[in-house]
């Protein structure tokens, strides 16, 4: 019940998100204070500690989600234009059946790591509110923004976040 009432929530926000639907958060309520562990991702997980010293945007999306084919083309962008700055794009696929996945990809393909989250476990506890719904990490492993939504007149101030998280120092 817990799964389908929150695939019914990001449908809601799906659609809302394809009206232009998208917002930016920092407010300390919403960013961890500690580095982020480890997320489920089935029976694998996304060690964070693998990452540190790195930036990493966290992105979650399903083959359904019309703002995500937007988003694609972007995300294959900034990674391969930060990439040696220490960029991470990975984006975790929260579809039910890998073939819709599979399909999404041969007309949006990715050039960044893709993982499958069936079970939709990684969404549950990041508490994933809308699609595609995208996380920045800084270098120490510690969340410090969202990125709920996604459309092209976003990408400058998405873009902007992610530089400033590059160009900090260690703290």
């Amino acid at each position: 019940m817990k799964k389908v009432l929150l695939l019914v929530g990001l449908i809601f926000i799906n659609v809302t998100s394809m009206f232009a639907f998208a917002e930016s958060e920092t407010e300390p309520n919403v960013m961890a204070s500690a580095p982020l562990s480890a997320l489920p991702i089935g029976q694998d997980k996304i060690d964070f500690s693998d990452y540190r010293g790195k930036v990493v945007l966290l992105d979650f999306w399903a083959s359904w989600c019309g703002p995500c084919r937007q988003s694609f083309p972007w995300m294959n962008e900034i990674q391969a234009k930060y990439d040696d700055k220490d960029l991470v794009v990975i984006a975790v696929n929260l579809d039910q059946e890998k073939q819709a996945a599979a399909d999404f990809l041969a007309d949006v393909p990715a050039k960044f790591q893709i993982v499958y989250d069936p079970d939709g476990g990684s969404a549950e506890q990041m508490k994933v509110m809308g699609m595609p719904m995208s996380y920045l990490i800084d270098r120490q492993g510690i969340l410090r923004h969202r990125l709920i939504g996604f459309n092209s007149s976003k990408k400058k101030e998405h873009e902007d976040h992610i530089l400033a998280l590059l160009n900090e120092t260690d703290k």
